[in-house]
């Protein structure tokens, strides 16, 4: 198995972008791969597990699987974030595959996933950082 590194801590250089929704519950996700599963809360949506990570690519990864939308949305398990630059630099096809090789999952495992008008938003993203200079308001 290639080697992922567990994040705490990452401070995006670019907004980041819900890439897919997997089938694999965050709990199930982060045993596989031996990296801590976190808990924490959001406003507006209670209970949130998942954890950051860096793939061996470079690629860093927010896995984050909020409670509400299991138990009354119908999510089937943890939606997976990216930098919207490497979305708009690379394309969702790309990206995709680097995530789903990364985590050591399938095809079969996407519920859901980033659509051309996400890619355009996600470079539309890129452009207004460029512009104020790698700051991205966070």
């Amino acid at each position: 198995m290639s080697r992922i590194e567990a994040l705490a801590r990452y401070k995006w250089r670019s907004p980041e972008l819900p890439l897919c929704v997997i089938n694999v519950r965050a709990m199930e996700l982060s045993a596989r791969l031996d990296i801590p599963l976190l808990r924490w809360q959001e406003d507006g949506l209670g209970d949130v597990n998942g954890f950051g990570c860096r793939l061996s690519s470079g690629l860093v990864l927010l896995v984050e699987e909020a409670a509400h939308a299991v138990q009354y949305l119908g999510a089937t398990g943890p939606t997976i974030y990216v930098e919207s630059m490497h979305v708009a630099a690379r394309g969702i096809a790309p990206v995709i595959s680097e995530v789903i090789a990364g985590l050591h999952l399938s095809m079969e495992n996407l519920t859901w996933y980033q659509t051309e008008g996400g890619l355009k938003e996600a470079a539309e993203q890129s452009a207004q950082i460029g512009s104020r200079g790698g700051e991205n308001g966070g």
